[in-house]
């Protein structure tokens, strides 16, 4: 039973325990309110038609009715509810006009029959003093039903407009300007409106597109190469199946696409983009800790952070100071500029505050995230990645496996390159 029935059952046993039958009594009349407000607050505003006499009374009359034809053992159906709930909900004002309702077809074959039903769920729209249903095909979301409906009704529902799309539609007048941007690492489908597959994967593209949003060198992007409008697209990449993924490389305004042959999974998806972009996006829009940091200079600055003797941390800092410059001089992405920049600043500021600096910003940072998680603060997106990344930083920088391992390489390195030496000078003397 629901919670509010048990309490109102303790209530009243509390009530005829310690004050009689008029505190029972009131307690009863409380229990009664109580049940009369939860039912009213967990009414559907799904219209049950699933008896004939119902159906003929509300389909094909005044107002128009969106129906879902069910089974209750149908999986697809099971996972439609929630959104047909939703979207009764989003025209719950509007019943005069518009109706939301369902059928159980598995209890009543021979409404079934006349409908001709095929498959479960089957939804359809009837309009106004019409028998003919429109079939409805689109995704099963609250927003594209809630779309299919004041469509067909010209009706419009509660719903607050949706965001604009993440995935960027392309056409034959933005597609050079938007791909072949050589600061622009660019995933492109090419696709039909009327391809299945297209359709199965619109929410997932569109999905990892929406974790992407605040990486701006990244983007997701998708073109309809069956408008005719955009034919030229279609011949010049020769697209010849539905849809088709392709991956435009940032560095080249010259660019040729490679091709996308993992599954087309939400995962996959992102994973490739992570790699491709260096983005390091987790499915829930968080970054990994991975994220702002540089291999190279994590092991250059944990060894700075691990060294006892100022000489040892000023020759460090001289090496991470000409690998950042020589990054700069061959790589155009300000991301890793910036990353690397930040390396310096902390280690600049170890020279000056001591190693106990970078605990007390790891720690401040940290909490700032946490007064974030905790509802206590309201940093844009965009802050949290920053704050983010520079945490990343500043545990490598931290981290003595990251320096003993570094340490190591650059022994082996040393030992690699004199013994090569010894090698040659032997040879010369041969």
């Amino acid at each position: 039973w629901p919670l509010w029935i048990g309490l109102a059952f303790i209530g009243i046993y509390a009530a005829l325990y310690y004050g009689g039958w008029v505190n029972a009594a009131a307690a009863f009349v409380v229990a009664l309110v109580l049940a009369l407000v939860a039912a009213v607050a967990q009414a559907s505003h799904v219209l049950d038609l699933t008896q004939t006499a119902d159906y003929d009374a509300v389909v094909g009359k005044s107002a128009g009715a969106m129906v879902e034809f069910f089974a209750p053992w149908c999986g697809h159906c099971k996972r439609l509810a929630p959104e047909y709930e939703k979207l009764a909900d989003a025209f719950a004002k509007k019943k005069d006009k518009v109706v939301i309702a369902k059928v159980d077809a598995d209890a009543n074959r021979e409404l079934a029959d006349r409908i001709k039903l095929s498959g479960f769920p089957t939804l359809m729209y009837f309009p106004p003093n019409s028998q003919q249903g429109v079939p409805y095909n689109g995704p099963r979301t609250t927003e594209a039903l809630a779309d299919f409906v004041t469509q067909q009704s010209q009706i419009k529902s509660s719903m607050p407009p949706p965001a604009p799309p993440a995935a960027i539609e392309l056409n034959v007048d933005n597609f050079n300007s938007i791909v072949e941007n050589p600061d622009l690492d660019v995933l492109v489908e090419f696709y039909a409106p009327w391809c299945g597959h297209c359709k199965r994967l619109a929410p997932i593209y569109e999905q990892v597109a929406r974790v992407l949003e605040r990486d701006s060198h990244c983007v997701m992007a998708k073109i309809d190469v069956d408008d005719p409008k955009n034919a030229e697209i279609r011949t010049r990449f020769q697209i010849a199946s539905f849809p088709t993924l392709s991956f435009f490389p940032a560095g080249s305004s010259d660019k040729w696409p490679r091709p996308y042959l993992k599954e087309r999974t939400a995962e996959e998806l992102l994973a490739f983009m992570n790699e491709k972009c260096g983005t390091f996006r987790t499915l829930e829009g968080t970054l990994t800790p991975l994220a702002g940091r540089l291999p190279k200079l994590d092991g250059l600055a944990a060894r700075f952070y691990a060294a006892v003797t100022e000489a040892a941390r000023g020759t460090l800092l001289d090496e991470v100071k000409a690998y950042v410059k020589e990054l700069k001089d061959h790589v155009s992405s300000t991301r890793k500029a910036s990353a690397a920049d930040y390396y310096v600043r902390v280690l600049e500021r170890i020279l000056r505050d001591g190693t106990e600096y970078v605990k007390r910003e790891h720690e401040r940072l940290s909490k700032m995230l946490s007064k974030q998680a905790q509802g206590l603060s309201a940093l844009t997106g965009e802050k949290i990645d920053d704050i983010t990344r520079k945490i990343n930083v500043l545990s490598a920088v931290m981290n003595e496996r990251i320096a003993k391992a570094a340490t190591k390489a650059t022994q082996d390195a040393s030992s690699a390159a004199a013994e090569a030496t010894a090698s040659s000078s032997a040879h010369d003397e041969l």
